[in-house]
């Protein structure tokens, strides 16, 4: 499904939450997704048909894409970490996935929820190295270059070559890489070890050279509560081939 037809069927909830399908009247529990560096919520559309109805999906929506494209894009980890907890803190029985970019901030949205008395029920990092531990693989002086972003993104499978074809939507592919890379060079996780109650439940791909296994083993060190690691065959997007594993655990935990 294309973004455009996602778009369609789905439902903005406010400028932060997009809503892929319509939900039960009382969802028994809420999954929220935040997608990935130059990601936008439509992506996560697919999402939607490994749940079973009673189990409301949203995506988070960052500025500069989607609905938002004329929007300043963020540039740092606190503006999209304040206003999206915000966002879900109304939400019951919620649950939070991040994939790369998306997990750093997930760690920071759980760690909000939780200081606001709204701690989430389960946290799934995936594609990240620990939030405590994470090191920069480009040095922050080294800009690279449209043609060396654009390699690293089809390299990591997080871009279709067919959008290549289409200037435009390169630019626009672009931009948000390259304002969600300065978010990803100026996070710091800080001097104090601050940890969720929460549980972690982990997800990597064993030749993901961005978030190498032994970093995203790491992940429980930041729970006082369970703590799991998930390592797949894969790369950096490991998840587009191994949805079906991914959602069932996903799934196994909402379930308790």
């Amino acid at each position: 499904m294309s973004a455009a037809n996602a778009d369609a069927l789905g439902q903005n909830l406010n400028k932060w939450l997009w809503e892929p399908r319509p939900s039960a009247a009382a969802p028994r529990a809420t999954l929220a997704i935040l997608p990935h560096a130059g990601g936008m919520a439509q992506g996560y559309a697919k999402w939607a048909q490994w749940f079973p109805d009673d189990v409301r999906l949203i995506a988070v929506q960052y500025p500069g894409r989607g609905a938002r494209f004329a929007e300043r894009a963020a540039l740092s980890m606190a503006d999209l970490a304040d206003p999206v907890a915000e966002a879900l803190a109304a939400e019951e029985e919620l649950h939070v996935f991040g994939h790369s970019l998306g997990a750093m901030l997930g760690f920071e949205v759980c760690w909000r929820l939780a200081r606001m008395g709204r701690p989430v029920r389960a946290f799934f990092p995936s594609a990240a190295p620990a939030s405590h531990i994470r090191r920069d693989v480009l040095a922050p002086d080294s800009e690279p270059t449209d043609a060396e972003l654009i390699e690293a993104l089809v390299d990591r499978g997080g871009m279709d070559p067919a959008a290549l074809e289409h200037p435009e939507l390169m630019e626009l592919v672009l931009e948000t890489c390259r304002s969600d890379r300065q978010i990803t060079l100026s996070y710091r996780y800080g001097e104090r070890h601050r940890t969720l109650d929460s549980p972690i439940v982990a997800f990597g791909g064993t030749s993901d050279a961005a978030a190498v296994p032994e970093d995203v083993a790491r992940w429980p060190e930041l729970t006082t509560g369970l703590g799991e690691v998930h390592l797949l065959e894969g790369g950096h997007f490991y998840v587009n081939d191994h949805m079906a594993s991914v959602t069932a655990r996903v799934r196994q935990q909402i379930a308790l």
